[in-house]
This record gives structure tokens, sequence and C-alpha cells, in this order.
């Protein structure tokens, strides 16, 4: 004779719950950015982690693209930044962080040496 089987439906705990709202929040803005930037990032990453649910976040990637880091600031009315990457690598790295609709959003780009001159 086996062991009793019972199954019991329960609801998922406030933490994930919460979790999944998050992810939804920030896929959903995630989709406005990328139809109002001007010129398309090359990758885009939303978060949010188990232990800070209630901050998800997006981050986007321009690849060698200053202009696109710089345009999406413009629609989103901030401004975006240049500074070398870190000590020793004086590669410009360009970034502009905002906030649409409660979500923290970061957009970055490194450049090479001849694109930063420019």
């Amino acid at each position: 004779m086996g062991l009793p089987v019972s199954t019991q439906i329960t609801d998922p705990p406030a933490t994930e719950d919460a979790q999944r709202r998050g992810h939804l929040a920030a896929l959903a803005v995630a989709v406005q950015i990328v139809k109002r930037s001007p010129l398309l990032p090359t990758d885009v990453q939303t978060a949010c982690r188990s232990f800070a649910p209630d901050e998800p976040c997006i981050r986007l990637y321009f690849h060698q693209s200053a202009a696109g880091v710089e345009q999406l600031a413009r629609a989103l009315g901030v401004e975006a930044t240049t500074e070398p990457f870190r000590d020793g690598d004086p590669r410009p790295y360009v970034s502009m962080t905002a906030t649409v609709d409660g979500i923290p959003v970061e957009a970055w780009t490194l450049l090479g040496d001849a694109e930063g001159a420019a």
C-alpha cells in the first residue's frame, strides 16, 4: 500500500506575486520605451529580483552608439552623460537614467577611442 496522495491548491506567496507584477510592469514599460526610442537598442533587459520584488528595473544597451543613448534620453526628457569608463580605461561611457511609470530605466554604451572623439 502506497502513501496517501493529497493535492492542495495554495495561493502563491506574496513575494512571488509581487515579483510577478514587477516583471509584468517592467516588460510593459520596456515595450513602450522600444516604441519611443528613435534608435533601436541592441539589448533590452528587465529584472525584478525576489529580494526586491517591488523594485523592477530596465536596462538598455546600444552597441557603440552614443546617439542611441542621447536620443533616448531626449525622448524621455532627461540628459545623457559621458565619462571615462573607469580608472585606467578612458574609453567614453555614455549613459542615462530615467524613471518611466515608476520604473528605473538605464541606457548605456561603451565607445572605442575613435567613436568617443567624434
